[in-house]
């Protein structure tokens, strides 16, 4: 079976090397403590870039984008993406990106066979109730290609109906989800929780479940550390989470 690198570089933003090509998922590239706080508390991101730009951008094939949060496209990322790399991403946030100057915008339309892999795009709910209009529609992504494992990247997403489904039906067998909790104005989480976590660990048995996007925003309520506490008691459950650092990177399959 063909193995898939995921590199995690900070925050969701990370590579992913299957079928022979590079995607550079939701680019966060702004220098630490120089970009937004979202809690009020401290300036994101709380962590540095683990390697220089340059590095990060090195055989990127194309760039997928989720959503226009500035923790997951930001003004860094706009302005240091070559202007030639094709940029993939869902219908409503095309023309918002094509303003920022990349003329190579491709909208996956429910699926997109791409470099030998196929992208088909995920609902989520960036949120409760309560935050969604404000929040706005977020996108994940099932990929697939021939003789590797099947991967879902949940995006900025809860534990929620849309996910469930997702997972329903492909069966994924890694499936990547944002795990920091955070919330908004008092309210979340805004994405997966270590309960939500757990909830998704225990209806989808068969799978290995890795956990970014921590440990970077200040309106976080979720660390790495506490991920892991919260499955010292659950051991079986724990065996099928994955925590990368900043800069690691997982063979899957």
């Amino acid at each position: 079976m063909t193995q898939i690198a995921l590199h995690l570089i900070r925050n969701a933003t990370l590579k992913l090397r299957f079928g022979g090509c590079t995607l550079l998922v939701d680019p966060y590239l702004v220098a630490q403590h120089e970009g937004k706080t979202y809690g009020g508390r401290l300036r994101s991101p709380l962590a540095p870039l683990p390697m220089p730009v340059a590095d990060i951008l090195n055989d990127v094939d194309a760039v997928f984008v989720s959503h226009l949060h500035s923790d997951h496209f930001d003004e860094a990322a706009k302005r240091l993406l070559p202007r030639e790399l094709p940029v993939l991403c869902a219908a409503p946030i095309a023309d918002g990106i094509r303003a920022s100057g990349f003329a190579h915008v491709t909208v996956i339309d429910g699926g997109l066979h791409w470099s030998g892999t196929a992208l088909e795009l995920t609902g989520g709910r960036h949120g409760p109730d309560e935050v969604l209009a404000e929040m706005g529609a977020v996108h994940g992504f099932i990929a697939t290609c021939p003789d590797a494992p099947t991967l879902y990247w949940v995006g900025d997403s809860i534990w929620c109906p849309e996910v469930r489904a997702a997972i329903g039906r492909h069966r994924p067998n890694y499936i990547v989800v944002h795990a920091c909790g955070a919330a908004w104005k008092g309210v979340g989480p805004l994405v997966m929780d270590a309960h939500h976590v757990e909830a998704l660990l225990r209806h989808a048995p068969w799978a290995t479940v890795v956990a970014t996007h921590m440990d970077c925003v200040d309106h976080a309520t979720v660390s790495r550390v506490q991920l892991a506490q919260h499955f010292r008691s659950l051991p079986a459950l724990r065996r099928r989470l994955r925590i990368p650092a900043d800069g690691e990177t997982l063979v899957l399959g």
